[in-house]
């Protein structure tokens, strides 16, 4: 697919490539990742020009208007130079070449004019589940490609049962877990399955961070009733990471309500995901979190050893990519936290193996352990947050750490605790009221709370915070 006069070249575009996709996956969401970045190639990388392509041309205008500084400052810093990024709509094919989906198209007539599959009231309903879904879906998120264990069957159960029944199942269904878990594969997977078993069906699966850019596209062309009836006319409604819905958008919380609150008088299917229980959601109004404890709660937990090489050996097979018993083992006991990171792990031994014409051996697995290891650790701790509050505030650490109520103190102990959780997103609220030498993360939910309130209210504070945000960040890098 590169560009290229010899083979070395062409080696050098494919490594370019894939140090500029790394980047781009470590820095996107990975919700955000797998829908907008998971499809895209290089069609050229020449001397001054980089062409990206994707089957989707909603995709590439929402990339085109979000993310075109990433992409144009990634692909100059792998390629030591200014490069005019390109965006290029390409014919709807995989990487392997076939048509995108499982198996044959249902949305396309076959060579003798007929729907194959579905009949054509079927067929109609599945190509309005298609624009419903606004192209967020990626049809490789199937249960079947789920990779159950003990720490994620009764979610998937869950989902799975909501699929098969859907506006029968607990209603509303609300899944929570870490980073990489698989909470954006069971709901893809349950849009997936109710477009081929139910494709009559209404289904908008919509990212948290795509909803409010659709309310505030909707308030500056004045479309709000379209709005409003696109997601109220929806049989099943999924809300993808409800935890980037922003306290400050308060227009965003009460649309939802309203949402929430029509579809499940109405007899609607709603799941909803988020990092973490919905009481532990300091950014949401209450009677938002109380709605979503209105139904079934459902966590997923980092997957055990045993699971973690059934994904591996699963991925690998998807991969066609041989990987040695002993080398499956020791990436599942190296990386514990994300079935991400073990994808991740597999994507690089591929790479490697490509660049070097080798075959995986425990050597390679070795480094690209000590690489995925390296893309991932924080460069910011607890300590470093609460020493530049102090020098910041004036009050000392040991005040910042004990149980003075002095507001000057309290004060700085909420900015600290609202900039740990800022900057180091993966710890959770009990790890942060733990480092406080509380054991209650309300205490933690309180101070996000209070802070976020002033941030509204007093710029000056805001500017403040994030310049010692900033500050925080720039002194560890």
């Amino acid at each position: 697919m590169l560009s290229g006069g010899n083979h070395e070249l062409v080696n050098l575009e494919s490594e370019r490539w894939s140090q500029f996709y790394t980047k781009l996956r470590k820095e996107i969401p990975s919700q955000f990742f797998d829908i907008f970045f998971n499809d895209i190639k290089p069609l050229e990388w020449s001397d001054d020009k980089l062409v990206i392509s994707s089957p989707d041309g909603k995709i590439l205008s929402h990339i085109k208007n979000r993310y075109m500084n990433v992409l144009t400052s990634f692909a100059r810093e792998v390629a030591h130079k200014d490069i005019d990024v390109q965006l290029k709509v390409a014919d709807k094919t995989t990487r392997s070449g076939q048509p995108r989906g499982r198996g044959k198209n249902p949305d396309q007539a076959s060579q003798d004019g007929q729907l194959n599959i579905f009949d054509e009231e079927k067929a109609e309903g599945r190509l309005a589940h298609r624009e419903s879904c606004r192209n967020y879906i990626n049809t490789n998120y199937t249960f079947d490609r789920f990779v159950k264990g003990p720490s994620n069957e009764y979610a998937y159960m869950a989902v799975l049962g909501a699929a098969r029944n859907p506006k029968k199942f607990h209603n509303p269904l609300y899944l929570f877990g870490g980073v990489g878990l698989g909470k954006t594969h069971l709901m893809m997977a349950m849009a997936n399955y109710i477009a081929e078993h139910s494709p009559w069906l209404k289904v908008l699966y919509v990212p948290s961070e795509a909803f409010q850019n659709d309310i505030v596209e909707a308030a500056q062309k004045k479309t709000g009733l379209g709005y409003q009836a696109r997601y109220r006319n929806a049989d099943v409604l999924l809300i993808d990471d409800i935890q980037f819905i922003s306290e400050r958008a308060e227009y965003t919380q009460e649309q939802i309500f309203h949402i929430f609150n029509h579809l499940y008088q109405n007899n609607k299917q709603i799941v909803i995901s988020g990092d973490r229980p919905p009481q532990q959601l300091a950014t949401l109004k209450d009677r938002l979190i109380s709605r979503f404890q209105s139904g079934l709660i459902v966590d997923i937990k980092p997957p055990n050893l045993e699971t973690r090489e059934a994904i591996l050996m699963k991925k690998s097979v998807e991969m066609d990519l041989k990987v040695p018993p002993e080398v499956l083992r020791f990436i599942a006991t190296h990386e514990k936290s994300q079935v991400r990171l073990l994808e991740a792990a597999l994507i690089k031994l591929k790479f490697s193996c490509e660049m070097r014409q080798q075959t995986v051996d425990m050597s390679m697995a070795h480094e690209v352990i000590q690489e995925v290891s390296r893309e991932q650790v924080s460069h910011v701790s607890i300590d470093d947050v609460m020493v530049q509050v102090s020098g910041e505030t004036g009050v000392k650490l040991d005040q910042i750490l004990g149980k003075s109520r002095l507001e000057s103190v309290v004060w700085a102990r909420h900015i600290a605790m609202y900039l740990v959780r800022r900057a180091i997103p993966e710890l959770t609220l009990l790890n942060v009221a733990n480092a406080f030498g509380r054991n209650d993360h309300t205490t933690v939910m309180n101070a996000e709370k209070k802070v976020r309130a002033k941030l509204d209210a007093d710029s000056a504070f805001a500017e403040m915070i994030d310049k010692l945000y900033d500050l925080v960040v720039s002194k560890t890098k």
